[in-house]
């Protein structure tokens, strides 16, 4: 189908969808924007075993025609009632980025129920409490899938999963890592203690050294928020403390950066 109007309500939806947290928590969609993620969406709708239901796939028709051709195969793939050609100005009314690339997927969303019964036993995870930036939620799923990572909680008021920025940044990683989304910080905790998961609290300092913690046996390190880290309460309800050793002329990172070696840490010995 052909769209040109910028009042056609598949198009009045996409952009809701695109802007409106609520609205999408309230249709159970989300938006993927972007060559590289609108590709791997395609192919894990149509060839990875289905782990990402496409609702709706909108295009410029010239994208499968030149940089995406070798991905027309996929789209073919996909029910022709999903697939929705439109124009130049209907992309860059949607998109909120300077150089739309005129692509869109609405997809179901990923994230699964949280419980003790959801865990891997001896599994490694992160646990994300009030992270608020949408590329450090991106970048540290990414990292997540790269490491093979069993799971990511959002704990507390975390930054939506499914906001535009975060899925851009997350790059196509999303469906590959289990995603859980739980509230309530403390149940979070007590379902890992259950599950016989340590729990390790990362901290400026006064944790165990990075480099000597034992992950072996399987671990969830908590990161808090950029700007004030874990509250104290919350530091007091995990099992353990993790720190990494600083001997610059700063003593905290970045939340993704700081991710990402506790991340290489915990799964540096495996495989």
């Amino acid at each position: 189908m052909v769209i040109t109007s910028k009042e056609n309500p598949k198009i009045k939806q996409l952009a809701k969808l695109y802007s409106n947290r609520k609205y999408r928590r309230e249709t159970g969609l989300f938006v993927i924007e972007g060559i590289r993620g609108c590709t791997d969406a395609l192919v894990d709708s149509t060839l990875n075993g289905g782990r990402m239901e496409i609702e709706g796939i909108y295009y410029l028709e010239e994208l499968f025609e030149g940089v995406m051709a070798e991905n027309k195969r996929e789209l073919e793939l996909l029910d022709e009632s999903r697939r929705f050609v439109i124009t130049r100005e209907i992309a860059d009314k949607i998109s909120d980025t300077d150089s739309c690339q005129g692509i869109f997927v609405a997809a179901k969303m990923l994230d699964k129920k949280f419980s003790e019964d959801a865990l891997k036993k001896g599994g490694k995870y992160l646990i994300l409490d009030e992270v608020q930036d949408p590329g450090n939620l991106g970048t540290m799923i990414r990292t997540s899938d790269a490491v093979g990572l069993d799971g990511i909680v959002l704990a507390g008021n975390c930054v939506d999963l499914y906001n535009p920025k975060t899925v851009r940044s997350a790059v196509g990683s999303m469906p590959r890592v289990d995603i859980f989304v739980e509230k309530d910080f403390e149940r979070v905790t007590e379902a890992f203690r259950l599950k016989g998961i340590p729990t390790a609290a990362a901290v400026i300092s006064g944790g165990v050294n990075v480099l000597k913690f034992d992950f072996s046996g399987g671990c969830a390190v908590v990161i808090g928020n950029e700007g004030r880290g874990l509250a104290e309460s919350h530091v007091a309800l995990c099992s353990d403390k993790v720190s990494i050793a600083m001997h610059g002329h700063i003593d905290s990172l970045n939340a993704a950066t700081a991710a990402t070696i506790f991340l290489w840490e915990m799964t540096r010995l495996e495989g």
